[in-house]
């Protein structure tokens, strides 16, 4: 069992990686010459939110599956089955609270990039 947690672990700490990875890569890409001038300001900062929000996505999900594979792994320790159960419903409160308030500041963004004026309105 503990070859497997091992194993699963080593994913999931993969995978973050590749969140990040990709996150990076997509912004450098909404960065580079021709991009932004194409888009104009609001369209690559539009494409940085929806990209920073995928990336928030897929870590917070990332995290509830590494809480999920921290308490398997605990499950089979003797005298920490409370702690660990107790430990890991706080840890999914924390990032609960966390998802929240980063989906209210996407929503805030979205609200705000809304009512800003466009470059083309300007004119």
């Amino acid at each position: 069992m503990a070859k497997q947690q091992s194993t699963d672990m080593m994913n999931l700490a993969q995978e973050m990686m590749t969140i990040q990875r990709d996150y990076m890569l997509s912004t450098l890409q909404a960065m580079s010459p021709g991009k932004s001038d194409s888009a104009g300001l609001n369209g690559m900062l539009e494409q940085e939110i929806e990209t920073t929000r995928d990336a928030v996505e897929k870590t917070l999900s990332l995290e509830e599956k590494a809480i999920d594979e921290l308490r398997k792994g605990t499950r089979e320790i003797p005298g920490v089955n409370g702690v660990v159960d107790m430990m890991s419903e706080v840890s999914r409160g924390a990032l609960q609270m966390r998802g929240q308030l980063w989906r209210t500041w996407f929503d805030q963004m979205r609200s705000a990039q809304q009512t800003a004026p466009t470059s083309a309105s300007k004119s």
